[in-house]
């Protein structure tokens, strides 16, 4: 019964024919006939109250006179009463009335017939002749004349008229109606039915001749038993099924064939699978021999630049430079910091391609690292005669807790790219303070604005992407890794900051070059209060032809409280000088090189004979020149502690970094080369700390196993070296801790020396039992820090600048320079004794090995050799000895580079070399004995 009644009730849905059936013909017919129906009512009813109103007019006009006559017999003659109701009596032969009275104006019964028992007649109105209907209910209506008066005012004639005769045409009627539209509804549902057998019923047989359709039972045919167009419709619907069926036919076989060649692609790929699987594993293998090759190549990049930037730290400590050799040794050491920036940026972008470059976080000076990247590139903007300037903003934190090393990373990435890109003009570093928390943290922006050939469209889509350059081609004018950018856009977000750069042309059409940004975050050093030093005393009078440069005096100048007077020209600044009543004021006069720097202090001096500072580069001032004029150099870029040091009048002294006093310390020091060895020892040597080499980890187990079996005091400090042959740095480490463990109370920091610069190399060193990590080329600086760290030495720190002559013998040059050795020792002449007595000592071993292997034919370990003899020279000044190592390296060398046997003309000629080598050894040996004294 459900199933039927859901069935009925979806197909009255007005999507459906039955639906629409009714929706178009019942519904509009039953609203007609109810409409009809409803008229037909209200006219029957209306047309019967017409003829009782005309019954009650025609009873009232047959009563009227009796009913005057009786109203006077029953207020004259009361005693007449009965007959005058007898009389009235008569009225009941009139049809359907139920009852008449003769009612006066208030209501009061005089004289009625019909029900006597019913006292209540309806309320009617007094002013009118006549009155009705008026019904008092369902059965009955009252009709009402005046028929005279009396003293108490007039009387009608009441009288009541029965509503049956309506009521029972109203049921005719009714009766009437509802047979016609039962007759109707027959009708209609005849016509239905026609309808349902001649339309709806075919439609609904051809819907489930399709849902009987299916994939197998297409080729069936349709029986078709209609007519007219619903045989038509079935015909169309046959002849597509069989189009159908052959369509299907087609697919199948198609797919067929599809899933054939689908199995023989899968297959395909399944071998081709494999050998990407292949592909992946080497892939990762060859990336896994990149982490090797990148350690390796570090320790034997960063080795040789720790040996170089050590000596040049020892050179710059001692005080017997002149002007001119100190010159020399400030550009090797810029040098070698811009080479150290070049293999970390080479470096750096293998962590970060693998997701594992970490930032450190130290105390450090901000505004002394934005000048150290710009000292540091001041050689090649010198060169170009580009001028450089650093504004650094007041309010800008000072000293700073971040990742120093990485910041000048980045800051040196773009100060280069716009000494690179900009043939003249200026280069302008701004820094300002971006955003102030209150969590001790601050956002500091950058930027770098240089007058160069700015950016094309085409090269600002790919300047940030790894290897990409402005101009690419093989001709191209502009060098570089193209590693820079993208190294540092991945830096500055680790900073937590962004980095960006505009062309000056949009921001004014005149301008040339472009302007990169970024920004960093960093932590507040609370330690460290800012204040600045106050020299109102002192009137500075400046001429700065490049203005920014100018601004940025002004700007100093101002926070240092220093009264300024500026000149627009030369001639003003001569006029200035010419007022000057008394020149033993503290004035100081600061004037930019600019056309003859001779004439220019010549001419100042003829009017001025105070203080002179000469702005300029560096490598440009000359010492000389300077020393003859009595006039002080402050170096481009200008510093704010530049100009501190010359207004203290300490502008010439050396940059020396504060001393330790390591006395009574021991320290042992465990490396594999031994030059840096030397040069650690040479550096410790100078904060009186006492060192022990050793040059592997075996030897270093001995020295500390025979300080504990002989009770001796155990090591202050460890420094260890990562990459030794035999026992590599963390498994010596362990193996000391083993030692320790023996001994109650025996602890002895272990410092990781190393030329490693992977980003989980300090966790894993740390595991491995070491206590602190420094990474190569070390600096006198770290070597404070460690040892104020982890030692307990009586400390203090002093200035010391120290005097040296050392008397070269009268020697062949070409065979031993002397003075070459000197300079290689920091002039230090034990030191290079000690340099030339182990190259000597070792000249034997070497010997004997090149033998050996020659008689070997063992080519490839003898090119090892000789490069380790070429290396030893390196540090010695022999010039005869190292050029024909050298040569003798590059010549066993072609064997490998063009993969061919040794023949005899290579034998041949190897020989002569060797000999012409042996020879030169003998002479340096010989040379020696007039410095070492007899050599056994």
């Amino acid at each position: 019964m459900a199933y039927l009644k859901n069935k009925l009730t979806g197909r009255l849905h007005l999507n459906h024919a039955y639906g629409q059936l009714i929706a178009l013909i019942f519904v509009p017919i039953v609203i007609l006939a109810s409409v009809g129906a409803s008229l037909v009512l209200i006219e029957t009813s209306r047309a019967g109250k017409a003829q009782q109103s005309q019954a009650a007019s025609a009873i009232f006009t047959r009563y009227h006179r009796t009913a005057n006559h009786l109203l006077k017999i029953v207020y004259d003659h009361p005693e007449r009463f009965d007959e005058a109701r007898n009389i009235m009596q008569y009225m009941f032969n009139e049809p359907h009335l139920n009852r008449a009275a003769l009612i006066d104006m208030h209501g009061y019964n005089r004289l009625s017939i019909g029900y006597q028992e019913q006292k209540h007649w309806p309320r009617f109105p007094i002013n009118t002749e006549a009155f009705g209907p008026i019904a008092s209910n369902s059965s009955s209506n009252f009709y009402g004349i005046r028929v005279g008066y009396t003293n108490n005012g007039p009387v009608w004639l009441v009288i009541e008229l029965d509503n049956q005769p309506l009521t029972i045409a109203k049921y005719r009627v009714m009766i009437v109606l509802i047979t016609t539209g039962l007759l109707t509804l027959l009708l209609l549902l005849l016509f239905l039915n026609f309808y349902s057998r001649r339309w709806i019923a075919p439609m609904f047989e051809i819907r489930l001749q399709l849902q009987r359709l299916t994939a197998d039972t297409l080729d069936q045919p349709i029986q078709i038993n209609s007519t007219g167009e619903l045989r038509l419709l079935q015909k169309d619907i046959a002849s597509l099924i069989r189009r159908l069926h052959f369509s299907f036919l087609e697919l199948k076989e198609h797919t067929e064939q599809t899933e054939d060649d689908l199995r023989r692609t899968l297959d395909t790929l399944e071998v081709q699978n494999i050998t990407y699987r292949k592909a992946r594993d080497q892939a990762i293998q060859a990336n896994q021999s990149k982490s090797v090759f990148l350690a390796n190549i570090s320790h034997e990049l960063r080795t040789p630049l720790n040996s170089i930037d050590g000596f040049i730290h020892l050179m710059l400590r001692q005080g017997n430079l002149s002007q001119e050799h100190l010159l020399y040794v400030q550009t090797i050491r810029k040098s070698s910091a811009h080479l150290l920036a070049l293999i970390n940026d080479v470096l750096d972008f293998s962590k970060i391609d693998a997701g594992k470059l970490e930032l450190d976080s130290a105390p450090f000076d901000l505004e002394e690292a934005v000048f150290d990247v710009m000292d540091m590139l001041s050689p090649p903007a010198a060169t170009k005669q580009i001028n450089m300037a650093i504004y650094y903003a007041a309010d800008v934190p000072k000293h700073v807790i971040g990742d120093a090393l990485r910041f000048k990373q980045i800051l040196t990435n773009l100060v280069s790219n716009a000494i690179k890109f900009t043939p003249d003009g200026e280069i302008i570093v701004r820094v300002r303070l971006e955003e102030n928390d209150l969590n001790d943290e601050c956002s500091i922006h950058f930027s770098v604005q240089d007058s160069g050939i700015g950016l094309s469209g085409a090269d600002r889509k790919k300047l940030f992407e790894s290897f990409s350059q402005g101009d690419a081609s093989v001709t191209r004018q502009f060098g570089g890794t193209g590693l820079g950018l993208a190294i540092s856009k991945q830096l500055v977000h680790l900073m937590q900051g962004q980095i960006g750069f505009e062309d000056n042309q949009e921001r004014a059409p005149t301008e040339k070059g472009a302007t990169f940004w970024f920004s960093a975050r960093f932590k507040l050093n609370p330690e460290i209060q800012l204040s600045h030093p106050a020299f109102p005393d002192i009137h500075a009078i400046t001429f700065i032809a490049h203005h920014a440069t100018a601004n940025a005096l002004r700007h100093y100048l101002e926070t240092y409280q220093v009264r300024q007077t500026e000149a627009s020209t030369l001639l003003d600044l001569f006029s200035r000088l010419n007022q000057l009543r008394n020149q033993n004021q503290n004035v100081w006069l600061i004037v930019d090189q600019t056309g003859d720097p001779e004439a220019l202090l010549k001419e100042i001096r003829g009017r001025y004979t105070g203080h002179i500072a000469l702005y300029g580069y560096q490598m440009l001032l000359d010492p000389l020149l300077l020393e003859q004029y009595q006039a002080h150099s402050l170096h481009q870029p200008l510093s704010r502690n530049a100009l501190i040091r010359l207004f203290n009048d300490d502008a010439e002294l050396n940059d020396l970094p504060m001393q330790f006093n390591g006395q009574g310390l021991h320290v042992l020091a465990v490396d594999d080369h031994l030059p840096n060895l030397i040069v650690l020892e040479a550096l410790l040597s100078e904060l009186n700390v006492k060192m022990t080499k050793a040059l592997s980890g075996t030897e270093a187990l001995q020295l500390i196993q025979t300080r504990i079996d002989e009770e001796q005091p155990a090591f202050d400090l460890i420094f260890m070296d990562i990459q030794m042959p035999v026992m590599s740095g963390p498994d010596t480490t362990r193996a000391i801790r083993t030692l320790e463990s023996l001994v109650e109370g025996l602890h002895m920091p272990i410092i990781a020396l190393t030329a490693h610069a992977l980003t989980e190399e300090k966790q894993v060193l740390l595991k491995s039992g070491m206590d602190d990590y420094v990474t190569k080329p070390i600096q006198i600086e770290q070597l404070i820090q460690i040892l104020n760290t982890w030692t307990r030495p009586q400390s203090f720190q002093t200035r010391v600048i120290e005097e040296r002559n050392t008397v070269i013998p009268s020697i062949d040059n070409d065979i031993l320079d002397w003075n070459s050795s000197l300079k290689l020792a920091a002039h230090k002449e034990d030191l290079a004794q000690d340099l030339l007595s182990m190259l000597i000592n070792s000249f034997e071993t070497e010997l004997n090995e090149m033998q050996q292997l020659i008689e070997l034919e063992d080519y490839p370990q003898l090119e090892q050799v000789l490069h380790r003899l070429y290396g030893a020279t390196r540090y010695v000044g022999v010039p005869q000895l190292q050029r024909l190592s050298g040569d003798l390296e590059q010549f066993v060398a072609t064997l490998r580079k063009e993969k061919r046997p040794a023949d005899d003309a290579f034998v041949e000629e190897f020989e002569q070399r060797f000999s012409a080598l042996k020879h030169a050894m003998q002479a340096v040996k010989e040379m020696a004995q007039n410095i070492l004294g007899p050599i056994t």
